[in-house]
């Protein structure tokens, strides 16, 4: 066994070279997101000193590598910078300098160190925005981007079904398996080992299928068809409400966009009817779901709630301009859990991390951090909006805006009943797409003022007559 390590060291070595030279950073960005998520810690690490290196953090500083040098080559070029690339800069930058001023907690428990935080959910995907921003953006990379994230969508739905039917032989990795490795087991958690990870990425991967399904053969679009049904198959057998309303959420948006106008009518109808014939067959199933967890955390998951969001309140209240500390929420809430002014049962969240995204940055980064956050969001928002409406874009550029507009809307109805800040993963994906989107606004924006430039040129007289 240790002879074949090298040979595939080498190989990997050998075919890295030629991605290199002739790969696109887009496509390579996507790959990053589906080996980093699938092949992660728990499958392989190789600790050198103080690093932990697993394959997705070989593949990013490669990936960061082959931008530099083709930057170097000048055959990239970095696009004119846009509001949504300052106000990333400024909310990585605030959170760097607040973790810099945060004294370290004597005894903390929390499953994510600050550190690893603050590099791997914002500074990698601060690169990997950075990377696809500027790569080369045409029809045929975005859609080798949508085709792995629907390979992606069909894997994680096939391992998430065969975990629910306990069909061990067919998890992939194996340590999917383990019950002594992450949480919700018993109901499909995927690689990352969380329900609500696992519905996050089948339903951005759903989309990503969805704006693939006009682009390719008939074939080929009636197998994207069984491939969205797995992908909603498997979402479901997550037991996770946020994600249900995620992609709901997008459902009710993004057709209504997308489709043609005269469809809108008939869309609306039958929108209303589903809801109403989902809400009757579903509803008490929904309000009611039993959900069986290992470490028994769902069951009181719903009046937690209300327990984070009364201790949150009070630590903004000490705390409003900067926050108790980047990554301290879960040390310094303890003093706050004996609070008996109110009927709020609090000990339950005594050791848990926050489950609620804003909230957290809240009390950790203080109402600073916190606006910097929302307006990122308000302005890939925006930033997704124009180009989905931009009159002179591509259609598969209008079609990226709303792909971002969908994954935002999958984000946000997740990011208010979990902390994704402490999954990394969820960062990577929500990056990649809204960096692909900033990157076409900046493109748009260019085309624009080149056109504007070429209309305001005065007609020349010919110096000589020709008559």
């Amino acid at each position: 066994m240790p002879f074949i390590l090298p040979i595939f060291a080498v190989a990997a070595l050998v075919w890295a070279l030629v991605y290199a030279r002739h790969g696109s950073l887009l496509a390579g960005g996507a790959i990053f997101v589906v080996v980093a998520y699938v092949f992660n810690n728990n499958f392989f690490h190789a600790s050198i000193g103080p690093i932990s290196l697993t394959l997705g953090r070989l593949l990013l500083v490669g990936l960061v590598a082959m931008f530099l040098w083709r930057w170097r080559q000048g055959t990239i070029q970095c696009r004119p910078l846009t509001g949504c690339d300052w106000l990333v800069a400024l909310f990585v930058g605030y959170l760097t300098v607040r973790y810099a001023f945060t004294p370290s907690a004597t005894s903390n428990a929390s499953v994510v160190s600050p550190t690893w935080r603050l590099i791997a959910s914002f500074w990698m995907p601060a690169a990997l925005y950075w990377v696809v921003r500027n790569a080369k953006l045409n029809e045929r990379t975005w859609k080798a981007m949508l085709a792995c994230l629907t390979g992606l969508g069909v894997y994680l739905a096939f391992t998430g079904l065969a975990e629910v039917s306990e069909q061990w032989w067919a998890v992939f990795p194996r340590f999917i398996s383990d019950p002594t490795l992450g949480t919700h087991f018993g109901r499909a958690r995927g690689p990352a080992l969380m329900s609500a990870s696992l519905g996050v990425f089948l339903a951005v991967c759903f989309w990503a299928a969805w704006f693939l399904w006009a682009r390719v053969s008939r074939v080929q679009q009636f197998l994207l068809v069984g491939a969205m049904g797995l992908m909603v198959a498997g979402l479901y057998v997550t037991y996770t409400r946020s994600t249900w309303l995620g992609l709901a959420g997008g459902l009710a948006v993004i057709p209504l966009l997308h489709l043609p106008r005269s469809w809108r009518p008939v869309l609306l109808a039958g929108m209303c009817v589903a809801g109403l014939v989902g809400a009757i067959a579903f509803g008490d199933k929904v309000i009611n779901m039993s959900r069986d967890d290992s470490d028994g955390s769902a069951k009181h998951s719903i009046y937690q709630r209300a327990s984070f969001f009364h201790v949150s309140m009070n630590m903004f209240r000490d705390a409003p301009i900067i926050g108790c500390g980047f990554g301290r929420f879960y040390d310094c809430k303890l003093p706050y859990l004996s609070d008996r002014s109110q009927q709020i049962e609090l000990e339950s969240i005594r050791q848990l991390d926050h489950h609620n995204t804003f909230l957290s940055l809240l009390t950790e980064t203080g109402i600073i951090g916190f606006t910097l956050f929302v307006s990122v969001l308000i302005a890939w928002g925006r930033a997704a909006w124009q180009v989905a409406r931009a009159c002179e874009a591509e259609s598969w550029m209008r079609a990226q805006g709303l792909f971002s507009l969908a994954t935002l809307i999958v984000y946000l109805a997740s990011a208010m009943f979990h902390d994704l800040t402490l999954s990394p993963s969820e960062q990577w994906l929500l990056y990649l797409t809204t960096g692909v989107t900033v990157g076409l606004q900046s493109m748009l924006r260019c085309r624009v003022t080149v056109t504007e430039q070429f209309k305001k040129v005065p007609f020349a007289e010919p110096a000589v007559s020709l008559v």
